[in-house]
């Protein structure tokens, strides 16, 4: 299993109540994406509680290829299905680029991410990350899609995150950019010497 029932639970609850999310029933599968993240799963699979706390939002699952917005104090709204289209297809599709892993680094609030070897850091918010089993968060790589997000994959499910790589950020302040290009510029995967 790659997603964690209690964090995508505890992310759509969150989500619900600042800025609101998308559900989409495929059929088969169910996705749910908002500005930040996009998971999609085969329906067997599908987190139960998941699915409840949908019902609990909206009062029902959606029907099959009629996705809708639920965002808290706001009545359920329709999403043009070709806009849904458009966005999944942003959150699944893009330029893939190397394969990173999970280093054990936590930089201002984020799980650093590297690719073996050393290089580029990429920064997961811890609570995004809980969306994602432990085991399968630590051992199984993650694909870098358009240079700003993370897609893990495995056994029908698939999970995106926006990402933070200060080193090459404008907005982020000198200092944030010398302490990542710093981290950029070891293997965080290795372990130090005689420890």
């Amino acid at each position: 299993m790659l997603i964690n029932e209690a964090g995508l639970v505890r992310a759509i609850k969150r989500a619900y109540k600042h800025g609101g999310y998308v559900v989409a029933n495929l059929g088969d599968a169910v996705a749910i994406y908002t500005e930040n993240w996009y998971i999609q799963a085969n329906r067997a699979l599908f987190s139960r509680k998941a699915l409840a706390t949908i019902v609990e939002h909206m009062g029902m699952i959606p029907e099959k290829n009629v996705p809708t917005s639920i965002l808290k104090d706001e009545d359920p709204q329709l999403v043009l299905k070709e806009v849904a289209a458009d966005d999944m297809s942003h959150w699944r599709g893009g330029q893939r680029g190397e394969e990173v892993t999970l280093v054990p680094v936590i930089m201002q609030g984020y799980q650093i991410f590297q690719p073996p070897g050393g290089g580029s850091c990429w920064g997961v918010p811890l609570y995004l990350l809980d969306m994602i089993e432990r085991d399968a968060a630590e051992h199984t790589g993650a694909d870098v899609v358009d240079e700003d997000r993370l897609l893990w994959e495995a056994d029908g499910e698939a999970i995106v995150i926006d990402t933070v790589r200060k080193a090459r950020s404008s907005w982020a302040k000198e200092w944030e950019r010398a302490v990542w290009n710093a981290l950029e510029g070891v293997d965080l995967h290795k372990e130090e010497a005689g420890a």
